[in-house]
């Protein structure tokens, strides 16, 4: 394995120094943009990929320069536990008791701790009736972010734009970078906090939630999946009905091997993700335990699980070229249920950033496949009723029976998904494509 370096606290990051240093970089930005302007305006092959337009590729220039100013200067993130502007949307989570976090989120310096969180669109009245509920946690490298509406409010829009989802909860996790400085496992801790305070305090039957992580955010999803699994049974934990994976972050450490590694990744030039910002994560996030632990590596230390999981990426992201990895591994245990999606020609988080540089397409297709992997109905195992008699038919190997007949209950409409992002009403509608794959009741 490659020399693991641990990079000290840039020079630009100390108070003073960071001012005059984004000043500085800042003034070197405003000169280029005239030269990236007129380059991704008049040649195709200038920008970063021929198929993306030229906001895309200016914008993602732009993005990309802010990351990394970002990670350079290492710039705090307070995490306040007051309400803000989410107001009566915000909510305080105590920890559980300690006999809850064990194993891998049992430490002596970092133990569980008070943390907030945000509701989307707002709390509902009865959680524990609400029906199908996602508890969302935010990406950022570990370093950035707090799940509020500045950060995070056009993301679930997206989601609630697209189909029921139901409230989403975006717990506000202790981050890595300053000043909080609190590295693994208190992420972790607080994303099984998060859980817990749906299914203990708020009653919420495990049934009706999905847990979605974008980024960083999608390796402790994957971290919470596989301690559920090791510990469930013995902590009354149950089982989420599925889970939405975007773009995870599945090896950290190799972003602590050197340079040549990192940069001869084939999706380098076409991912706003540097080196900087990577390796700032991994060495805040990992310092003090193993970079190998199967908590923080994901790739390289696959499990069985029963909760069926959509994982998305952009073919041109640099976390892809390891995620698809990871997907294979987790593929090859017998019972596990991952479908794939890959947005084509776009690099990371789009769901996130997405209407910023330019990729709300892509990062539509991507919401929309979270809003059916909530609402999906298993045809192998269901007693569906119509309002008006149809038959549903396919072609291909979907292991569905091909037929159903029968009338609605109370009302509501059998919608079936008929193309890549698209779903419709099934009531007069004959389904014989291979792209049928299964019905929801938004």
């Amino acid at each position: 394995m490659p020399t693991i370096t641990y990079p000290g606290r840039p020079l630009a990051s100390y108070p003073v120094l960071s001012i005059f240093y984004k000043l500085f970089y800042s003034c070197t930005v405003l000169a280029r943009l005239p030269v990236w302007i007129v380059g991704f305006s008049l040649f195709q092959r200038a920008r970063p990929l021929p198929s993306w337009s030229f906001k895309q590729s200016l914008m993602f220039r732009i993005l990309t320069e802010i990351v990394f100013l970002t990670s350079r200067t290492e710039t705090p993130v307070p995490l306040p536990l007051e309400p803000g502007k989410e107001k009566d949307r915000w909510e305080k989570l105590e920890p559980f008791p300690k006999d809850m976090y064990r194993g891998p989120l049992e430490s002596e310096s970092v133990e569980p701790a008070l943390i907030g969180g945000t509701w989307y669109p707002k709390k509902p009245a009865d959680p524990a009736n609400v029906g199908p509920v996602i508890l969302h946690i935010h990406g950022g490298a570990f370093v950035i972010g707090d799940g509020r509406s500045d950060a995070s409010g056009p993301m679930f829009d997206l989601f609630l734009k697209h189909g029921k989802t139901g409230p989403i909860f975006a717990p506000q996790y202790r981050l890595s970078s300053r000043p909080t400085s609190a590295p693994f496992p208190a992420a972790l801790q607080d994303t099984l906090t998060s859980y817990l305070y749906f299914v203990r305090t708020l009653g919420i039957p495990a049934s009706n939630i999905t847990i979605s992580g974008d980024s960083a955010g999608g390796n402790l999803a994957i971290a919470l999946l596989r301690y559920i699994v090791e510990y469930g049974a013995e902590l009354d934990i149950p089982q989420p009905k599925s889970a939405a994976i975007l773009t995870p972050w599945v090896a950290p450490v190799k972003h602590l091997w050197s340079e040549f590694v990192i940069t001869s990744n084939p999706n380098y030039y076409t991912d706003y993700l540097g080196t900087e910002f990577c390796r700032w994560g991994a060495k805040a996030y990992i310092r003090g335990v193993s970079p190998e632990h199967p908590y923080i590596m994901a790739l390289g230390h696959p499990f069985k699980t029963p909760v069926p999981m959509l994982v998305t990426f952009g073919s041109a992201e640099i976390l892809a070229v390891d995620g698809l990895e990871w997907i294979r591994e987790m593929e090859r245990l017998e019972g596990n249920k991952l479908e794939t999606y890959i947005e084509p020609d776009a690099p990371h988080d789009t769901v996130l950033v997405g209407h910023i540089i330019g990729f709300q397409e892509s990062s539509t297709g991507v919401a929309r496949r979270i809003v059916i992997k909530m609402l999906v109905v298993d045809l192998a195992s269901k007693s569906l009723r119509f309002t008006s008699s149809v038959v549903l038919s396919h072609t291909g190997d979907f292991n569905v029976a091909p037929k159903y007949t029968g009338k609605f209950v109370g009302g509501k409409e059998l919608r079936c998904l008929v193309g890549p992002n698209l779903y419709t009403p099934a009531s007069s509608l004959t389904w014989t494509s291979p792209v049928f794959r299964a019905c929801i009741i938004p």
